[in-house]
């Protein structure tokens, strides 16, 4: 079976759909998949995915032109440029697998002729053009139940598996104290570091890592972004604790996420602090982390004061934690994937 891999996406990224992206093929070409990766060609030339992302095979990959006239109109030609492509290849024994980058460049998804799958990222509005489109598709993926629940009394019931995003295990249980990391890092020996990795972005709530930041001793928080993916797992072997965002002042945030780095904490043993959101619940509980008042900075900032002071503790939760995680990495969720497809 041929799988078409849809995505207006800008690919390599640092951000995090781009990695999602990078590991879902890789894992699905592991798994033995004929699969091809169709992009927007947006840049003239760029990385390879298997060295920005250190994977450990290439993915095929199909640039389509398109307009680079900003994003809605680069976006809409990708629609144009990835209906005719797949119309061209519509009597292979092939399906069509994208995910929500955008909300409108799947418009022409339902008549491309090949049957469809769509991994969706959140909740989505009861509008003419999502009827149609989940009227026609043979399944949905979902990263959370709060999303599948949502998009049944929404659209009714359809075909839907409840499918977490995924770790790199291997990757980020290397076997690196901290005191080394920390040297390669060239970061200071003598201070105790709570890690946030990620981008800073708005509906995350991260205006609370400055306030919580004013109560705790200098050089606490330390967050990362705009590093190259493989070096993360040094970062967090550096870390003290590390730290889950989550705002009850944007539903996203709060109930549809699946945040990759939670898994990464995990996978490298890391104690965790993370925002009691009903999204972080579905991955984790007391006894994996310690969760903190989603917008309550001191809060926050006394479960950082705690959580440095109290390791026996906070190490049992980080080991019951790193045997959870193995359950949600990204060979086991295109395993699950690949099944539900093949049985519709």
């Amino acid at each position: 079976m041929k799988v078409f891999y849809i995505a207006n996406a800008r690919m390599p990224t640092e951000k995090a759909h781009g990695i999602q992206l990078a590991k879902m093929c890789e894992a699905f070409l592991l798994k033995g998949v004929d699969l091809e990766l169709v992009l927007p060609k947006r840049h003239a030339s760029a990385p390879k995915l298997k060295d920005f992302y250190g994977l450990k095979v290439e993915i095929p990959v199909k640039k389509l032109p398109v307009l680079n006239l900003g994003f809605i109109v680069s976006s809409l030609s990708f629609m144009c440029a990835y209906f005719f492509y797949l119309w061209a290849r519509r009597k292979e024994s092939a399906v069509v697998y994208t995910i929500d980058m955008d909300n409108f460049s799947f418009l022409l998804m339902p008549f491309c002729g090949i049957p469809y799958f769509s991994e969706i990222h959140d909740a989505k509005p009861k509008s003419y053009a999502y009827r149609f489109f989940f009227r026609r598709i043979r399944g949905i993926i979902t990263i959370n139940n709060q999303i599948k629940t949502k998009l049944m009394e929404t659209f009714g019931n359809k075909e839907i598996i409840v499918s977490p995003n995924g770790i790199d295990i291997e990757m980020f249980s290397q076997n690196i104290s901290k005191t080394e990391a920390r040297k390669k890092l060239n970061l200071p020996l003598d201070k105790r570091i709570a890690l946030y990795v990620g981008k800073e972005t708005w509906w995350k709530g991260m205006e609370i890592l400055g306030e919580a930041k004013k109560l705790l001793p200098a050089d606490t928080i330390y967050v990362v972004s705009d590093r190259p993916y493989p070096e993360i797992p040094m970062w967090m072997k550096a870390a003290d604790i590390c730290l889950v965002l989550g705002t009850k002042k944007h539903e996203y945030s709060y109930r549809y996420t699946s945040p990759m780095k939670l898994f990464e904490y995990m996978a490298s043993k890391r104690p965790t602090i993370a925002a009691d959101t009903l999204a972080n619940r579905e991955i984790v509980s007391e006894d994996e982390v310690t969760f903190y008042e989603p917008d309550n900075p001191s809060d926050l900032a006394s479960k950082i004061k705690y959580a440095l002071t109290n390791p026996p503790e906070l190490e049992l939760k980080a080991d019951n934690a790193f045997k959870k995680v193995q359950q949600f990495s990204w060979s086991n969720r295109a395993k699950n994937i690949l099944e539900f497809m093949k049985k519709i």
